[in-house]
């Protein structure tokens, strides 16, 4: 295992929910709130009320964060350590083989809010998931991505990709969902799309930087395969 190289701190998180009923007529991941970083290792959460994502949220069900009351504007007492409950305790025996799953070094000499970013903090039994927000003009950057919409573009058929697969990034200005939508495509073949949270970062990196990715590794049941590629930013 290679672990990334760079890793950036980020600005700041956002929190993405989808649905977790595979049967909800949209499972559009939406963006519902931000967790900012304060001195002294704290941050504050806030819900972003207000914006089409936490409206459109809501009417696909979305009732708030359990560890954080909707009815609050913001939250500054204990957010991180809420956030980390979703993640192995960094003493654990096997910390360093979740580490190893997201291509991250042991020991990781970074904040809870880059390992919270890098991994996602995500649980099987809910719909969020963490997207970390890179500062501008830190580079060279590495980051670990799944390919989002992977089964909605190619089913289950992966037996062509490969780990170490190279892959490019392309706009897709005809896709019916979504005009801004920024396709991932390997062998000439699109195979999905860059989550849409983080599709400005890779608009600025591949807007002026040299971008290189690859698959990383392939995971998931063969009804339900997932695809995660190595993003390298210099």
């Amino acid at each position: 295992m290679n672990p990334l190289q760079h890793i950036v701190e980020p600005e700041y998180l956002l929190l993405t929910w989808q649905p977790a009923d595979e049967q909800a007529p949209a499972r559009t991941r939406r963006v519902v709130a931000e967790i900012r970083p304060l001195p002294e290792g704290h941050a504050v959460f806030r819900y972003l009320r207000g914006t089409p994502d936490f409206a459109a949220a809501e009417h696909a069900g979305f009732r708030g964060f359990p560890a954080f009351p909707l009815d609050q504007e913001e939250t500054r007492q204990g957010v991180l350590e809420a956030l980390m409950r979703r993640l192995p305790p960094r003493n654990r025996e096997d910390f360093a083989e979740y580490l190893a799953q997201h291509r991250l070094p042991h020991p990781f000499n970074h904040s809870d809010l880059a390992l919270l970013g890098y991994t996602g903090a995500r649980l099987p039994s809910d719909g969020f998931a963490l997207v970390p927000v890179f500062p501008d003009n830190t580079y060279p950057c590495d980051y670990l991505m799944e390919v989002a919409g992977l089964r909605h573009v190619i089913g289950s058929d992966v037996a062509s990709i490969r780990d170490g697969d190279p892959v490019s990034f392309e706009m897709d200005a005809e896709n019916p969902v979504d005009q801004d939508a920024l396709a991932v495509v390997h062998q000439g073949r699109r195979i999905g799309y860059v989550n849409r949270t983080l599709r400005q970062t890779f608009r600025r990196w591949l807007s002026g930087h040299i971008v290189q990715a690859r698959v990383e590794r392939q995971n998931g049941k063969p009804e339900r395969p997932l695809v995660f590629i190595r993003v390298s930013v210099t």
